[in-house]
Order: C-alpha cells, then structure tokens, then sequence
C-alpha cells in the first residue's frame, strides 16, 4: 500500500455530532472492508498484503477463523505502535480492528465462501475498491484500520527510512509468501491490482477525483495572462519576483497559480497564442486548502 499523510488525532468531545460522524465512520467502514475481503478476496485466495492477507494465509495452514487470527496479530501491534510510536491510535483504531474481524468472521460463517464470481479481475477489482473506501472510511474519522501501517510506521522509526518503503516491502513479501503457500503463481498479479485498486480508492476517497495543477508561469506578456487568469478562468494567483540565471540582473514577474485540467488547458491555448515563448512549468497539487478550494480541516 502506497505512503499516505498521517493526519494529527484530534480530540472530539464525547457525545459531539463531530463525535458521533467518527464513531459512524468507523462502524461502516470497517464492515464495508470486511464485505471487500469476505466476498472477493477470501473465496479465490487473493492475498492484498496486510494484516488479513497474512490472516488468509494463516487460515489456509492452521484453519482458524480469519477474523480472530488478524485480531491476534492486531492487538499487539496496536500495543506495540502506543509504545514506540505514542498513544495516537486510540479508541476508535481498536474498534476498527474489532469490528472488521467480527465482521469477517460473521459473514464468513452465515453466509459461507460466497463466490460471488468467478472471475479472478472482477474481484480483485471489486473487492480492492470495497476495502480502499472502506480504509479510507476510518481514515476519515481519524483512526487507522491496524496492521501493516502501524509496521511500517515502526519499522521507517527503527531503520530511518520512508514509511511507503516499508509498505512495499511488507506487501511485497507477503504477497510472495501467498505464491508459495498457495502454489498458485497467478495468483500474484491480481494481488498487485488488488493492491492498486486498494491505493487508488482511499487516495480518490481522501483528497478527491478532482486533479489539481499548480503552474508557474514566466512571460513577457504577464499583464494580459495575469487578466485573463482572474477575468476569464476566474481564478486568484500569486506574483513571485525572480531573476535568471543567465542574466540575474533582469527581474521578472513569476506568476504561480492553481488550476483544474480544463482551465489549463484553456490558459494554455491563451498563452500559446500571445506568447510562444512563455515558459510554463506545471505539477500535481495533491491538497489545496484555501479560497475557492477546500476548507482548511
């Protein structure tokens, strides 16, 4: 699973509306993710890296229930991740845990191995985007789901190295370690897109389908971009003084703004057409608080 920003735990006030939206969050997003492994992945064995894809693993040797195998790993890395990394997890991690391992365990026995298709794509697609909302759920609600985050989080602690490292390296020897237990070497790719999908919804999910392009712009005719950025896309931005490198001595007028797809496209036409030769350097905004954009959290 890809790095993700680890927001601050904030303390809501018991009995809150803001209290009772996390409380909520949590409750459906860790059943959502546990419809994403009982229904999708259990069935064909497709193992997406953490915590429960070890739990499948470990049901496939010994036969106990998948549920309380990753509750049993859980609670002592949620013990773990208090001691090393702080008490940040709290309340409403534990619950996640709980209520997703229950969850697997009560499907799992009321409705059995539902195969509800076949098709080894389908559900590894399916049930990837099932657990991606429902991770990115109880990441809303400021609390984690367990497992190989909280890995991750120590081991970048211990070895100084960045946590979607230690991601892919956990993912990744669990998903090899499913190829051997399973001998079922196909298995691996749907795993991988298991994976992605997993990754791409909780990103989608978290900061938005909307793509975001932070552009710079150098140009002799920056009065009339600079008009046609507030008038026609309407849309602020921001002067910056700079000089270059091959004359220092000449100031120019750096604009910075912030635009969607389609109003970069359309600025882009604009200064083609009275300036070919502006420089125009453009990069993914990944978050955008502000003025006519989200509201700071």
């Amino acid at each position: 699973m890809p790095e993700y920003k680890k927001k601050q735990f904030q303390k809501e006030k018991l009995l809150s509306p803001l209290w009772f939206k996390n409380y909520m969050l949590v409750i459906m997003g860790a059943f959502v993710l546990a419809v994403g492994y009982t229904f999708f992945m259990i069935p064909h064995n497709i193992v997406p890296g953490g915590v429960f894809g070890s739990s499948i693993i470990i049901n496939h040797l010994i036969g106990l229930p998948i549920g309380i195998i990753s509750l049993c790993i859980n609670i002592p890395l949620l013990l773990l991740g208090i001691k090393i990394l702080g008490a940040k997890f709290g309340v409403k991690t534990f619950l996640a845990m709980v209520i997703s391992s229950a969850s697997i365990d009560l499907l799992s026995h009321f409705w059995g191995d539902i195969n509800i298709t076949d098709d080894l794509l389908v559900s590894a697609i399916f049930g990837g985007v099932l657990i991606g909302a429902g991770i990115a759920m109880v990441i809303r609600a400021e609390a984690t789901t367990g497992g190989t985050d909280i890995i991750a989080q120590i081991l970048a602690v211990i070895s100084k190295r960045q946590v979607g490292q230690m991601f892919l390296i956990i993912d990744g020897l669990i998903v090899f370690c499913s190829v051997i237990i399973f001998r079922k070497i196909e298995l691996a790719p749907y795993a991988v897109i298991a994976i992605f999908c997993i990754s791409r919804t909780v990103d989608t999910i978290l900061n938005g389908l909307e793509v975001r392009k932070a552009v710079f712009i150098i140009s002799q005719q920056h009065e009339k971009i600079r008009e046609y950025i507030l008038s026609e896309l309407d849309r602020g931005g921001t002067y910056l003084n700079s000089r270059g490198l091959y004359f220092p001595e000449h100031e120019r007028n750096l604009i910075f703004s912030v635009l969607n797809r389609k109003e970069l496209a359309q600025l882009q036409n604009w200064i083609k057409a009275i300036d070919p030769d502006a420089f125009l350097t453009v990069f993914q905004a990944q978050e955008i608080f502000g003025s006519g954009f989200k509201p700071f959290k």
